[in-house]
């Protein structure tokens, strides 16, 4: 599980921050008393699961976000496709989504210049490196690592 480094308190802090909730308006949204939720932002106990439902609830986001659990990061991505009508139902279709993604993420990123191996690039040629594919040649794939 991937961690910010934050603890729930101040997860929990952020995100009714972020909602425009003052602890009193938490408490009246939640149901939750306001000294109780200062001990949880203060980080003196941690919720029950139940409790950790209803503050996401009132707050309008993840039991998994409060939690820091890399979960989040999923659901912030599904939500932003569902917004947009894209719908993902199967694994065949979230494997399409994750390479077309991830071709994205490379094209964005573009070329890296690095040290060429000995195989990749010939005498006074730069090596560039795209993912896993050496080009050489300014545009063919040459020899791997």
């Amino acid at each position: 599980m991937r961690r910010d480094g934050k603890t729930f308190g101040q997860r929990l802090r952020e995100a009714r921050i972020r909602a425009g909730l003052s602890q009193s308006d938490l408490e009246e949204i939640s149901g939750i008393p306001k000294a109780r939720l200062s001990r949880y932002e203060n980080g003196h106990v941690s919720p029950s699961i139940h409790t950790l439902e209803r503050l996401a609830r009132a707050l309008g986001v993840s039991e998994a976000s409060l939690l820091g659990d890399e979960r989040a990061v999923l659901e912030a991505l599904f939500k932003v496709l569902e917004a947009r009508g894209i719908r993902v139902d199967s694994v065949e279709d979230a494997s399409r989504l994750g390479n077309a993604l991830a071709d994205l993420a490379e094209a964005l990123r573009g070329p890296r210049v690095e040290d060429t191996p000995p195989s990749a690039a010939g005498p006074g040629e730069v090596a560039v490196v795209t993912g896993e594919r050496w080009l050489g040649d300014g545009g063919s794939a040459g020899g791997g690592p």
